[in-house]
């Protein structure tokens, strides 16, 4: 009897250890669960949230985002699982708290997508400029690349016998930014690229479509541009080596600049000096 009774003592205390040994881990892996912040299960998947409101066109922060375990059921397709794949782009719509950010809605600021007003500067305008600079027909431009535009278009000139038309070649605007290309389709076709796939790149519907080019402008400017496209001016363009933010102030070229510069006689046998420039 007495053997049965210490027998039963030992059987306790083992028990009571093996239950406490079960309780110590239990509770050391729900703690480290709640640590991490996770509750992982194979019916969850990690994913990319907002811990805040985000607005769009405005880059994100890693401050802004957390990864959270979501039910598989209810995460969206195309939900970005690392915040690498996040951080530094911009959201195309308005993200809101506790809501899982899709990699389709986001964008990299510096390239220019079909949603070209997303990636605008604050202050400016974009207008399309149709121009038939080889230039751009033979891709020497992108976007990103700053131009010179230049304008020639018709002045009429009063004189005593009566006003007459006269071109004038001026430097319209400096050191403009190309927001992006419109190219025919004819050109992307002949060169093997859809033109989708690059950044500020665009194809014409059809092999007749005009290629333009898409600037970043002050809204005055813009009406300068259009003004000239309307009255029959000719745009063209000049690029501008990287880095090259100078400014100058051309003359405007006219053929009476040109008869002083190259000492042109404009009327044949006649001595008298047309030009308004004093001669040299």
């Amino acid at each position: 009897m007495r053997f049965s009774g210490v027998l039963w003592w030992v059987s306790a205390i083992v028990f009571a250890l093996l239950a406490g040994i079960l309780t110590y881990g239990l509770l050391s892996n729900s703690g480290a669960v709640a640590s991490s912040g996770l509750q992982p299960s194979a019916n969850t998947r990690p994913v990319v949230v907002a811990v805040l409101d985000i607005p769009f066109r405005r880059s994100i922060a890693e401050s802004e985002l957390e990864i959270r375990e979501l039910p598989v059921d209810s995460i969206p397709e195309g939900a970005a699982e690392s915040i690498d794949q996040v951080v530094g782009k911009m959201a195309t719509v308005d993200i809101f708290a506790s809501e899982p950010l899709l990699m389709q809605q986001l964008v990299t600021p510096d390239i220019v997508t079909q949603q070209v007003a997303l990636s605008i500067p604050k202050g400016k305008i974009v207008t399309s400029v149709p121009t038939k600079s080889e230039l751009i027909t033979n891709r020497l431009v992108r976007p990103g690349d700053h131009i010179d535009l230049m304008a020639t278009f018709d002045v009429e000139v009063i004189r005593q016998q009566g006003s007459s038309p006269m071109p004038e070649s001026i430097s319209l605007l400096q050191n403009l930014d190309v927001h992006a290309i419109i190219l025919p389709k004819e050109i992307l076709d002949a060169q093997g690229s859809d033109g989708v796939s690059e950044g500020g790149v665009f194809r014409t519907p059809d092999d007749k479509g005009e290629q333009s080019v898409l600037l970043a402008v002050d809204p005055q400017d813009a009406l300068a541009i259009r003004h000239i496209l309307d009255v029959g001016g000719k745009l063209d363009l000049a690029l501008r080596a990287p880095g090259d933010d100078t400014s100058s102030d051309p003359v405007v070229v006219d053929q009476f600049y040109l008869a002083d510069r190259y000492q042109i006689e404009l009327v044949r046998g006649n001595l008298v000096n047309l030009s308004p420039y004093p001669p040299e």
